[in-house]
């Protein structure tokens, strides 16, 4: 081998090494991933005199690919599902109109990150409160010639082909103003099943004009005093309108743990910080 393609070949991994690192830290750093699309960071949050918010989208696949970046309005129920609306529910208000975002498409070669950025705006026009929309990627489909294709040998065969084609959406918001929420956990309700699977179900209850958002722990106190964590999820919400997230996570039993006596605590905190919104125990 020559000392060009030496070369070569080792900035061609160097670079791929780099990139998985950085993947890796952005994963690990709060991003959202689905199919080979990568979006770092997984929510936007405008506060204060935050204008410009900047989104890196990454393709982790093989193959190019082509995405369209547009807004999307959505409601979630009680149970943290979301449902596509174009008309805001009574005490709610779209982020829409005082967003803007650029590019509005985007071509990712294997491998390659690009930055969007979005832009809020007309603020003046604003009342205090909350403002929510979700920003839509959405994968184009690659289209190829009819050439391009293996032929039919037989005119008698029918050849059907299905491709998916996903999108990815992530929450925008707009807060302006003082937040008078005030959150709290509630209806805390031990259980298991036939399978020895141990469950823990609460309430998030949320009052105020603003949404929460944040991280879920749950810890077991034994009898004896020993702890340990059990239940552990990120990124919970509860989006304005709503006033109650229904929750029910299953419980890690540790060994030689049986949840009989002692308690349980649910401790509900700002996502990524320490900052405790609301926390619940339950005697056992």
């Amino acid at each position: 081998m020559s000392i060009k393609r030496e070369t070569k070949f080792f900035y061609r991994n160097a670079v791929w090494f780099v990139l998985s690192i950085v993947l890796f830290l952005l994963i690990d750093a709060g991003a959202f991933a689905q199919g080979d699309l990568l979006i770092f960071p997984k929510r936007i949050v405008f506060e204060g005199r935050k204008r410009v918010a900047q989104i890196i989208l990454s393709n982790t696949g093989k193959d190019s690919a082509t995405y369209n970046i547009s807004f999307i309005q959505y409601r979630m129920n009680e149970l943290g599902e979301f449902e596509a609306i174009t008309e805001p529910d009574s005490g709610q208000q779209f982020a829409t109109p005082f967003l803007r975002v650029f590019p509005r498409r985007v071509n990712l070669a294997p491998g390659e990150s690009q930055t969007v950025k979005v832009q809020k705006f007309n603020t003046d026009k604003m009342v205090d409160g909350e403002y929510r929309s979700h920003l839509y990627f959405r994968a184009v489909k690659n289209n190829k010639p009819l050439a391009s294709e293996n032929k039919i040998e037989s005119s008698n065969t029918l050849s059907v082909k299905l491709e998916a084609v996903y999108g990815i959406s992530i929450a925008t918001i707009i807060r302006k103003g003082p937040s008078n929420t005030v959150t709290s956990i509630s209806g805390a309700e031990y259980s298991n099943d036939e399978y020895s699977n141990h469950f823990l179900s609460f309430n998030i209850d949320r009052e105020g004009n603003m949404s929460t958002y944040g991280d879920i722990k749950i810890n077991y106190i034994s009898n004896d005093n020993k702890k340990y964590e059990v239940g552990n999820v990120k990124g919970v919400a509860v989006y304005t309108p709503g006033n109650v997230r229904k929750v029910k996570m299953q419980l890690q039993k540790p060994e030689g743990v049986n949840f009989s006596g002692g308690k349980l605590i649910v401790v509900y905190t700002e996502n990524e910080k320490k900052k405790v919104i609301a926390k619940a125990e339950l005697e056992l």
